[in-house]
């Protein structure tokens, strides 16, 4: 004898099914919704806390020194100027550097005795490039220690060159940054000057050294 069992549905099973489900569907689409506005807040968060800052010198010194056949120079310009952007979280520490121009007047070099600098200037051919230049290409800080690669202008001539500073956040948030960089004259075509008719050389090896410091613009970034 076969047995066969029927399954009764209630009245209104169906309906009660549907609510269920559209339940669980409405309950799923606000749980993505829900994230997609969590991780737009957090983005938001991180671009505000991670924001770019520019910044200009407030104070600068640059020095340029080398031997001749007599003894050591030096030559000196407080009148750079840079301009350098950099991405900051929210203690003010930069994480990043985006931007950077450094120029330097090319007579604004000073040695302190008027017949070096004219043979300088000569050298650097200062009456057709007024300015030397650093563009920033680009770089990473680690730490302590910015290191970029830019292209450096002197005397007219232009090279990519690797630079890495020391930076350091003063108690009014301006960043002070050191270093410095050994350079061969003649990789710029500069003959190195002589002095005294010739009885002085100078060597084709300088080094550059610089502290700056800089300071926050109230200038809003423009991102292209």
């Amino acid at each position: 004898m076969a047995i066969v069992i029927n399954w009764l549905r209630r009245p209104g099973y169906h309906c009660v099914s549907n609510s269920i489900k559209s339940n669980v569907m409405n309950y799923n689409s606000t749980k993505k919704t829900t994230v997609v506005i969590l991780a737009i807040a957090l983005a938001l968060i991180s671009l505000k806390s991670q924001g770019q800052s520019r910044y200009a010198q407030s104070s600068t010194s640059m020095t340029i020194s080398g031997t001749s056949s007599l003894h050591d120079w030096t030559m000196k310009s407080e009148s750079t100027t840079c301009d350098a952007v950099f991405q900051i979280n929210s203690q003010g520490d930069p994480l990043q550097l985006v931007t950077m121009v450094v120029s330097v007047p090319s007579e604004s070099l000073k040695s302190g005795k008027s017949g070096m600098d004219k043979n300088a200037y000569s050298a650097l051919k200062t009456d057709k490039n007024k300015q030397i230049t650093f563009q920033f290409t680009s770089g990473k800080i680690e730490g302590k220690t910015i290191r970029c690669v830019g292209s450096l202008t002197l005397a007219g001539t232009t090279k990519q060159i690797d630079l890495e500073a020391t930076y350091t956040i003063l108690s009014d948030g301006s960043i002070q940054w050191k270093g410095s960089k050994k350079l061969a004259m003649r990789d710029y075509n500069v003959e190195p000057p002589s002095f005294m008719f010739g009885t002085v050389t100078t060597g084709n090896d300088i080094t550059v050294s610089f502290d700056v410091v800089l300071a926050l613009k109230k200038t809003p970034v423009t991102l292209n």
